[in-house]
Formats: structure tokens, sequence, C-alpha cells
């Protein structure tokens, strides 16, 4: 892709098992900027079904879920798949996410994101984890999205995305 020249942008957010940071990404994208942008999520060893404490959170912030659902990364690699612009890995590298390999050349940002781990502690811990990465995505996709895409090159927009991920920190 050497640039964006078509007015909706076709974002995929991947994470490992697709059901908590990924469809909080796409959620937080669809709601952003309206049509500019179309965001899906996957997993690359998906999950059955997206929690009820994603939705909650979603809730919540006050973000629309919109079409959210479990989908596996290989469901992007046929040929019926939406053409994508972007690909961003949110899974932590010890999660061991894989190589994302799409067609169409994607521009692909590593934007690492904390797992927020439902399986311990307190009903309050949890959600305390699960708003912290709604806020932690939620920021990054909002910063994404004021990029002048239109005028920016591949590297050039994995550059900028990369630097949102750095300048927010975790």
């Amino acid at each position: 892709m050497a640039e964006l020249s078509h007015k909706t942008v076709s974002v995929l957010f991947v994470s490992v098992a697709g059901a908590i940071r990924a469809p909080i990404a796409a959620a937080a994208m669809n709601a952003c900027k309206g049509d500019e942008f179309r965001a899906f999520s996957a997993g690359t060893r998906p999950a059955a079904a997206i929690p009820a404490a994603t939705f909650d959170a979603l809730r919540i912030a006050g973000i629309p879920p919109g079409g959210i659902q479990a989908s596996g990364l290989v469901d992007f690699q046929l040929p019926e798949a939406p053409r994508l612009d972007f690909v961003f890995n949110l899974a932590e590298p010890y999660e061991k996410c894989g190589t994302i390999t799409l067609p169409g050349a994607p521009v692909i940002v590593s934007w690492p994101i904390p797992h927020p781990v439902m399986e311990s502690g307190s009903l309050a811990e949890r959600g305390s984890r699960l708003a912290e990465t709604v806020r932690m995505i939620r920021r990054r996709v909002e910063l994404f999205a004021e990029l002048p895409l239109d005028k920016l090159d591949a590297l050039s927009m994995r550059l900028q995305a990369e630097t949102i991920h750095r300048q927010v920190g975790v």
C-alpha cells in the first residue's frame, strides 16, 4: 500500500484470543470518526465468543460496540475478506502471536497492550484492569485517527503509528 486514495480506511486489530483488546480497539476506532474508518478484530487463536465483560467495559466507557464479534485471523486471509489498510498487533511479545501475513500488503503496526488478566483478582480488580485497557487503547486510537493518512506513505504511516504507542506509553 503506497498511499490511501479511498475514503474509508480499513483497520484490523489482532490479539491472541481476539476477545478483549482487539474488539475494544475495533469498537473504539469505529466510534472515533464516523465513516472514515472501518475496523475489525481478530485473534490468532480466537476465542469462541467475546466475554460479557468486554461489552460492559465498552458500555461504561461510552463506546458503542457496533458489530464486533469473535473472529480468527484466518478469516481475513480469505479471498472474500475485506481489503485492509492497517493491521495493529496488540499482543505482547511474550504471547507469541506469530507472524501476521495478510493479502494486500497492509501496514502492520505493533501496539503491545498488556492483557487484562480476567481470571484472577476480585471483581473490582478485574474491572479496574479492563478499564485501564480501554483507556490505553482508546487514547492510541484517537491519536491515530487524527493522522493525515492521505498525505503519508506506508513507511511514514507505520512510523507515526508506532510513535503514538511510544508517546502514550503503557
